[in-house]
């Protein structure tokens, strides 16, 4: 019984062993499927391309944060038109013969912009940290993290259409277990914004490092 125990734990290696990244992928895929579509039944793989993933473009942990960078940016942008908004009332009620009620309005849309304002520096701070978090992870050495597999398949949603999907799976080293993933139009968005990232920080360094040599030029001929 002890032998053929291991005839069949061997053949099962061997098996696994010899299934190329794309079968492993898919087996890690479904498997990762089955929990959120509405049926998985329905589920049949089109096509699977895997490519080896490098951080810190395929680190699942910046896009993390660019996603918090995301959110920072929209409610700053919210708080801004509040502000706005106050600012606006404020100026309607300002003249030099204000009514007790329009002193009353003006007062109140103050306290409403001061609150808004005092909000928008505390989220400055906050998005400033996530912005220099961003910065420092970019500009991080290249590194091995796993394999980003591009999967398209069919399924039917919740009406029973046929649907298809293409998303990106992201896959430890040793295809054991799938680590995170996002639709491809998400992934490729993304992407879009780390390059615009970079491009930034390549301006930002190029413009300081200008104001740095024309201050030392200054300098001299001081």
């Amino acid at each position: 019984m002890k032998k053929i125990f291991s005839y069949v734990l061997l053949s099962m290696l061997l098996i696994a062993c010899s299934q190329s990244q794309e079968q492993k992928a898919e087996t890690l895929i479904k498997e990762s499927l089955k929990k959120t579509l509405y049926k998985p039944d329905t589920y049949k793989s089109v096509e699977t391309k895997v490519d080896s993933a490098f951080s810190p473009y395929d680190d699942p942990a910046l896009y993390e944060e660019m996603a918090k960078l995301g959110k920072f940016t929209s409610d700053y942008q919210q708080l801004e038109e509040k502000a706005k908004d106050a600012k606006s009332k404020m100026a309607l009620w300002d003249n030099p013969y204000q009514t007790e009620y329009e002193r009353y309005a003006y007062e109140e849309a103050k306290e409403e912009y001061d609150e808004v304002n005092a909000q928008l520096e505390k989220l400055k701070t906050k998005g400033r940290k996530i912005y220099d978090k961003v910065v420092s992870m970019l500009q991080e050495d290249r590194k091995f993290i796993g394999y980003k597999a591009v999967h398209n398949y069919r399924a039917d949603n919740n009406l029973g259409n046929t649907l298809i999907g293409n998303s990106v799976f992201f896959i430890d080293e040793n295809f054991t277990k799938v680590l995170y993933s996002l639709k491809e139009e998400e992934y490729d968005l993304i992407q879009e914004s780390i390059k615009n990232f970079i491009e930034e920080i390549e301006e930002l360094t190029e413009q300081k490092t200008e104001e740095t040599e024309e201050q030392a030029t200054d300098d001299a001929e001081y």
